[in-house]
């Protein structure tokens, strides 16, 4: 191997490296109650939450993302506080305040509400040479029936899963590689999940993660733009 090649090789890496952290962002989502807030660094969703024109990422810096609740979850009151006080295993990275309250709806009438059968949001205002992974937590203590939650996330391109909510403490859902529609959006919709036997149909959410990362394609044009560099430097 040519020193030449040698250096094209590592100004490559470098350039990859650079990008994805240059880029590298995490924006962190506690749904639940006004008065069981998690800061700073998180975008606290209440019941009093329509539009954010811009939200925090985690190092609590301001950025250009928006969020918008699109169908509540719920129709009145206050979300419930009876989530996990002991998150563990992959759910350890959250703190109490996110994963001991949440959002949720039900597919059937419930404390004379009507049906509540869909959650909706969307985060606006994204950057269309990115793509964006999600994780999301739910949890319902103290229950014996299976409440899954089902969540899809819809941009151009379209994925989903299930977490089973009921007596969860460890498990989180991800859904990755989700890019921006042509207005630049991507829509979430929590409902409840194939299995749910609960007879009202409850589904929930608690906190969501964001990671936004290059395309491959971007880091492969930054890569190539080092070549070049060189290539002309050698010359």
């Amino acid at each position: 191997m040519t020193r030449f090649t040698t250096l094209v090789l590592l100004a490559a890496t470098a350039s990859l490296t650079f990008s994805q952290a240059a880029t590298a962002e995490t924006l962190l989502f506690d749904f639940g109650r006004t008065d069981l807030q998690t800061n700073p660094g998180w975008n606290n969703v209440v019941p009093a939450t329509g539009t954010l024109f811009a939200t925090f990422d985690s190092t609590n810096t301001l950025t250009a993302t928006g969020f918008e609740i699109t169908d509540p979850f719920f129709q009145a009151g206050e979300p419930s506080q009876l989530g996990s006080e002991a998150p563990a295993g992959d759910a350890a990275a959250y703190p109490v305040s996110a994963t001991d309250d949440y959002f949720f709806g039900h597919v059937n009438g419930f404390a004379g509400q009507g049906p509540n059968p869909l959650g909706q949001f969307k985060l606006f205002n994204l950057d269309p040479t990115k793509t964006y992974n999600f994780t999301f937590f739910g949890s319902r203590q103290t229950v014996t029936d299976i409440r899954d939650s089902a969540y899809t996330v819809t941009g151009l391109n379209s994925l989903n899963g299930v977490l089973n909510s009921s007596n969860n403490n460890t498990e989180v859902l991800t859904i990755d590689g989700i890019t921006p529609d042509a207005s630049n959006e991507i829509f979430i919709d929590v409902t409840a999940g194939p299995n749910n036997n609960n007879g009202i149909g409850f589904f929930y959410l608690g906190l969501m993660q964001v990671d936004v990362v290059p395309e491959p394609a971007s880091l492969s044009l930054l890569a190539a733009s080092g070549l070049l560099v060189l290539g002309r430097r050698r010359g």
